[in-house]
């Protein structure tokens, strides 16, 4: 379960930051200690059902698209596992983030 936990976390935290929000702004808006979100990215706290919902209002998302992160295979495709960062995104974010990755291509950033 700890895996399964830490791959939620991971969800929220990917999700968290491509709204550009820090944890306080996101633990203000749902109404949670900061330091139990902190826990809930960790993979250390399994959150509610009602934090989950909590979470996927503030974050513009729904809870199956958070919680499906749980059952992400370990160790999928980078295909996969892009495809599975741009869901939720909205489209103006989606295009950015490609138009991102294009540059990285484009000047071997952080290549070898």
């Amino acid at each position: 379960m700890k895996e399964k936990q830490r791959r939620l976390g991971a969800r929220l935290r990917a999700l968290r930051r491509s709204r550009n929000l820090s944890q306080e702004q996101l633990a203000e808006r749902t109404g949670i200690h900061p330091t139990y979100l902190t826990k809930i990215e960790l993979g250390m706290r399994l959150p509610s059902l009602e934090v989950l919902s909590r979470l996927a209002v503030a974050l513009s998302t729904s809870v199956a698209s958070i919680v499906q992160a749980m059952d992400q295979p370990h160790g999928s495709s980078p295909q996969r596992e892009a495809e599975f960062l741009l869901q939720g995104l909205s489209p103006g974010q989606t295009s950015l983030t490609r138009d991102f990755i294009e540059l990285i291509r484009r000047y071997n950033i952080g290549g070898k």
